[in-house]
Formats: structure tokens, sequence, C-alpha cells
């Protein structure tokens, strides 16, 4: 692995940011139209109940969604700038092997998911008077957990664009979407219908917005909640990880010239 290799690529991503709207848009303008919608639901339904914390609950919960969003966008949607400038098959022509160029879109999702979150946070605690710090030490772990999450719902949409084509990238959105639901992020699992909560127990997604509900109500989190949901990230990100691999080669041996 080539350091020098993977910092070419941080440059090559970090340098549009100058110019390029539509990735501001989905790092800042986005985050800040949530963080405003979600925070007036959040407050009315704290005045209408008389539960002064509905709002925190769902204001760090979409904070914890962007954080998964966050890590798995920048997967996939580095993917599709490849795609979309026509430059995948200059790109893995090159030296550059998977592994660096999954190294380099972590190391980005890391950057972008702290820019975004620099941003919504001040809002979010000047606005409606929510303030993160309230996870406490919980915080790095909480972050852990989605950004990991993010990761392999990526690898996963990326994995089926490379096998499916350029009219497989819808994937890349609606993949996130169709897991938002049953990760519980706005109210608790027993909400859900009871098929649904089968399915939303076997996303770790879960176990981290039942955890963050708990703490931030009653002042108790069950640490055995976060042990399984690094357990199924640890499990879900070997398989997307290895789902990857075997789509970018399938793509090579059958040509990435389909994608120009």
């Amino acid at each position: 692995m080539k350091w020098h290799r993977i910092k070419a690529m941080f440059l090559r991503h970090l340098y549009p940011l100058k110019r390029d709207f539509d990735l501001m848009s989905d790092m800042a303008y986005w985050p800040l139209v949530d963080t405003i919608l979600w925070g007036v639901t959040g407050q009315w339904l704290s005045d209408t109940s008389g539960v002064a914390s509905i709002v925190a609950t769902i204001l760090i919960g979409m904070i914890l969604w962007n954080i998964i969003w966050r890590a798995q966008s920048e997967v996939g949607r580095n993917l599709m700038d490849e795609v979309w400038n026509q430059n995948l098959v200059n790109l893995f022509s090159t030296p550059l092997t998977t592994v660096e160029w999954l190294v380099s879109v972590v190391g980005l999702s890391l950057i972008k998911t702290v820019i975004t979150l620099s941003i919504i946070t001040p809002v979010m605690y000047f606005l409606y008077d929510v303030n993160v710090l309230t996870l406490g030490l919980w915080i790095p772990v909480f972050f852990g957990l989605c950004v990991m999450s993010g990761w392999w719902i990526g690898l996963i949409a990326a994995g089926i664009v490379l096998r499916g084509g350029p009219r497989a990238q819808t994937i890349i959105w609606t993949l996130p979407g169709a897991i938002l639901p049953f990760s519980a992020i706005y109210f608790s699992v027993d909400k859900l219908p009871q098929a649904m909560q089968t399915i939303s127990w076997l996303l770790p997604t879960t176990y981290v917005m039942e955890s963050m509900r708990s703490w931030l109500l009653s002042g108790t989190l069950s640490t055995q909640f976060l042990w399984i949901s690094l357990l199924i990230n640890i499990l879900y990100l070997v398989l997307a990880g290895w789902f990857f691999v075997r789509s970018l080669a399938y793509s090579k041996k059958i040509g990435l010239d389909r994608f120009t």
C-alpha cells in the first residue's frame, strides 16, 4: 500500500469541493434542512405531549443517521464520480490497488462527516437547545458504530453498481433509504409492525438508536446492545468487503469500458 497514491485520491476528491454545489449541498444544505424540519417537528411533539426530551431524541437520532448517510455516500458517490467522469477505466488501469482506493474513500468519509457535523450541531444547539455532548463519553462509540454501518451499506451498493452497470446506480441512494425505516431512528422499535421488527433487529443501526434513546430518556444504557451492534457491523462489513472485491474483479473481467 502506497500512501502517495492514497493522498492523490484524497486530493482528487477534495479539490472539487471548492466549486461543486452538488457536493456542498449534500454535505451542508440537506443536513441543515433536515435539522430545521425535524427540530420544528420535535419541538411541536414535545409541546403537545409534555415530554421535553422528544426533540433531543429526534435530533440526535438525525445526527446519527447523517453519520451513517455520509459514510455510505462517500463510498458509492466516489465510485459514481469516476463513472460520470468516464474515469473508471483510467483509475483502475493505474497501479492504484483496491485496498488503496478503499482506504481513500474511508478517510474521505470521515473528513466529510466531521464537516457536516460541525455545521449542523451548532445550529441544533442554538435553535433547539439540543446538545450532542449529552451523549457524554459514548459519543465516539456511537460515531464509530454508525460509520461502520455506513461503510458496509456503501460497499454493498457500490458492488451492485459494479455488477449491474450504470443502470444500477440508483441503488447508491435507494439502499440506505430502504434501511432507514427499519433502523428506528425517530421512534422505538416496538412502534413498528411485528414483521418489520424482526428485520429491524437484524440491523446494527437499530441497537445504536435504541441505546441512544435509552441514554437520553433514562440515563441508562445497555452495553450489550452496543456489543451486538459491533459484532453485526463487523460481520456485515466483512461480507460487504468481500462482495465489493468480487464485484470489482467480475466487472474488470467483463470489461470496465461498459461504464464509459
